[in-house]
C-alpha cells in the first residue's frame, strides 16, 4: 500500500510500505479517507522532532483522520464493515499507576499514531489503509468525511473549554484563531457561555471563525484600544483560553481575565519558556490549567459532530491528494493555512 513517510527533516515521501492487516481479535482495518496536517507533523518534517522525540529512522506521519471499517476482529462490536469512524489516536496501557486511577492521558506507556516517542516509532494513519485498536475507533453518522478528520484536534478544543470549569453563562475569551484555537471557541460556544471572543493578529482565520458562527472576533494589531478596554477595570472575561503559545499575547489574555478567573493553557511554549509578564496572574489569583492532550473529550468530540452542535469546516484550507504530499506540507506550513488535509 502507499502511504505518506517522513525519512528525515525536510524528506517527505509517498512510497510503499508493507501492507497492514489484523492480528489481534479486537482490532481494525480502516480503509482512510482523510488525514488532517497537525502542527506535531509540521514539526517532526521542518525540524527533523517534535519537542524532544527525534526522528530516528522513516515512519508514517499522521494521527487525525477517518475512514471506512474494512474489517473487524472476531471481538469487535462497537462498529462494523462499512461504518465511517475516526481514531484516539493514543492507545494506554491500561495498567500503569495512572491508568489503574483513570488517567489514561498520563498513561506511562502509551503508544500514539505518528509518534517518535517510541522506539521504534509507532506508525501514522497518513496511508491507504490503517490499523487500530477497536477501543481508538468511534463510529460518526451522516458527517462529511473531511470535517470528521477534525475530531482528532476537535478533542483537544474540549479538553482546553473542560478545564475552564463551569463557564454557562460566562463571558470567555480565546487567545489565537489557528486551528485549534478555533475549535476551542467553537467547544466553548456550545457549553451554554454568554459570549465568547476571539483574539488574533489575522485577519484571514478571524473571518473563518465568523464563517463558523462566532461573531466575536478581535484582530489586536488593528484593535488595540479595544483590547484595552478589555484590560481595564481588572479585566472583562470570566475565563481564557491560549491556543498561541506566544509569551505576549499569554500575558494580554491575563490581564483581559478577572480576579480569580481561570485561564486554561493549551498553546504549548518552548521548552524552558514561559510567558513575559506573571504580574496580571499572580495580582488578581488567577488560575492557570494546563491541558495535556485528552481522552475522555474523544466521545465529547466525536457527539458535536454526530449532533452537528456546529460547523468548524470553515478552517479546512485546502486538501491535497496523498500523492502530492509535499504540496501538502507546503500548504499546511503557509502562514495563510489554517487546516490542511491529505486525501487518500
Amino acid at each position: 500500500m502507499k502511504a505518506i513517510v517522513l525519512h528525515a527533516k525536510n524528506d517527505l515521501r509517498y512510497e510503499d510500505v508493507a501492507d497492514v492487516s489484523i492480528t489481534k481479535s479486537t482490532q481494525v482495518l480502516v480503509k482512510m479517507l482523510y488525514g488532517g496536517i497537525c502542527g506535531s507533523d509540521k514539526h517532526y518534517y521542518s525540524l527533523g522532532a517534535n519537542g524532544s522525540f527525534e526522528v530516528k529512522h522513516p515512519f508514517v506521519l499522521g494521527h487525525e483522520g477517518s475512514g471506512i471499517v474494512e474489517e473487524v476482529g472476531a471481538d469487535v462490536k462497537s462498529v462494523k464493515k462499512g461504518d465511517m469512524v475516526v481514531f484516539r489516536p493514543a492507545l494506554a496501557c491500561g495498567h500503569c499507576k495512572f491508568c489503574n486511577k483513570g488517567m489514561y492521558r498520563y498513561c506511562e506507556n502509551a503508544t500514539h499514531f505518528g509518534s517518535a516517542s517510541t522506539m521504534p516509532h509507532t506508525p501514522g494513519i497518513f496511508s491507504e489503509y490503517a490499523v487500530a485498536e477497536e477501543v481508538q475507533c468511534l463510529k460518526v453518522v451522516d458527517v462529511d468525511p473531511k470535517v470528521a478528520a477534525l475530531a482528532e484536534p476537535l478533542s483537544v478544543a474540549f479538553a482546553g473549554a473542560h478545564a475552564l470549569g463551569n463557564i454557562m453563562g460566562r463571558n470567555v475569551a480565546v487567545m489565537g484563531a489557528g486551528p485549534v484555537g478555533t475549535l476551542c471557541a467553537l467547544a466553548i460556544k456550545s457549553l451554554g457561555v454568554k459570549s465568547v471572543t476571539v483574539f488574533d493578529v489575522r485577519n484571514a482565520p478571524l473571518e473563518a471563525c465568523k464563517k463558523a458562527g462566532l461573531e466575536n472576533v478581535c484582530n489586536t494589531l488593528e484593535e488595540p484600544e479595544k483590547v484595552a478596554e478589555f484590560c481595564e477595570h481588572k479585566g472583562y472575561f470570566d475565563a481564557g483560553l491560549d491556543a498561541t503559545g506566544n509569551g505576549q499575547a499569554c500575558t494580554t489574555l491575563m490581564k483581559m481575565i478577572t480576579p480569580e478567573g481561570v485561564l486554561s493553557q493549551v498553546g504549548m511554549y518552548p521548552t524552558g519558556r514561559t510567558p513575559q509578564d506573571l504580574g496580571p496572574f499572580l495580582n488578581k489569583g488567577l488560575v492557570w490549567h494546563s491541558v495535556f492532550r485528552f481522552y475522555e473529550e474523544f466521545d465529547a468530540a466525536v457527539n458535536a459532530l454526530n449532533n452537528h452542535l456546529f460547523d468548524p469546516s470553515s478552517i479546512i484550507t485546502d486538501v491535497v491528494d496523498a500523492k502530492d504530499c509535499m504540496d501538502g506540507m507546503n500548504a499546511a506550513m503557509s502562514p495563510d493555512a489554517i487546516k490542511v488535509l491529505y486525501k487518500f
